[in-house]
């Protein structure tokens, strides 16, 4: 299990991009790293977002959903070096809905649709069990067997789930890499199996923490890449 310390802080908002930045991504002061060049084969990320009450309330680990600006701006730092098969989706606990977004090329057109799903679906229901969108999120894997797979899940992990052990067993069974971005300190490392990583988020950490996790999944199978130490 590879623990990657950083956290998400409340009340600050991204701003967009610095034009002509160049290979190393910067917003507002944090540094993402290198995105390298493209895979030589086939790849696929999907980001999975809690959306309950205990993230997107008041007193939540992400009450202004700072998350999905920081997941963007990952995502467009690896557009600038695209490659039309190195494919992102996007699915939400409460899959499916609107905001999911089917696999499309981490490119510059492709941030559109990628977009599309990075805020609270209008339909969603804020759902706290992982099992439905995990089966969709399986299903999407599936669906590119061609591809390497990495599942992206960005929740605090207080699962609902009629046995939310069973329900962490089955996403460490995931076909490919599984990336666990526990947003608050509810749940420690040992809770999860040896083979997903684990970032702890915490609320009250500097800005960039959520890219950064996001990033390292992106760039980890792309030549040449590298992620900016926090400090």
């Amino acid at each position: 299990m590879t623990l990657l310390p950083s956290a998400l802080r409340p009340g600050r908002l991204l701003g967009p991009a610095p034009a002509g930045g160049g290979d190393r991504a910067s917003v507002q002061g944090f540094r993402l790293g290198s995105p390298g060049a493209p895979a030589s084969f086939p790849t696929l990320l999907i980001c999975l977002f809690d959306n309950s009450g205990s993230v997107i309330s008041p007193t939540g680990t992400d009450p202004l959903s700072n998350r999905f600006a920081e997941v963007e701006h990952a995502f467009r730092a690896v557009a600038r070096r695209a490659a039309p098969h190195e494919l992102g989706a996007v699915l939400h606990f409460d899959s499916p809905c609107r905001g999911d977004v089917a696999p499309v090329a981490i490119s510059r057109r492709g941030l559109v649709s990628l977009r599309s799903g990075l805020a609270v679906p209008s339909d969603g229901a804020g759902s706290s069990c992982l099992l439905p969108s995990l089966r969709q999120a399986v299903r999407l894997t599936e669906a590119h067997p061609e591809h390497a797979s990495t599942l992206v899940v960005l929740s605090d992990f207080l699962l609902m789930d009629s046995d939310p052990a069973a329900a962490l067993a089955e996403l460490a069974a995931f076909p490919g890499e599984v990336h666990a971005v526990v947003l608050g300190s509810w749940m420690g490392a040992d809770a999860f199996n040896e083979r997903i990583t684990v970032t702890p988020i915490e609320r009250d950490d500097p800005p960039g923490a959520v890219a950064r996790a996001l990033f390292a999944s992106l760039v980890a199978r792309r030549p040449g890449s590298s992620v900016a130490d926090p400090r």
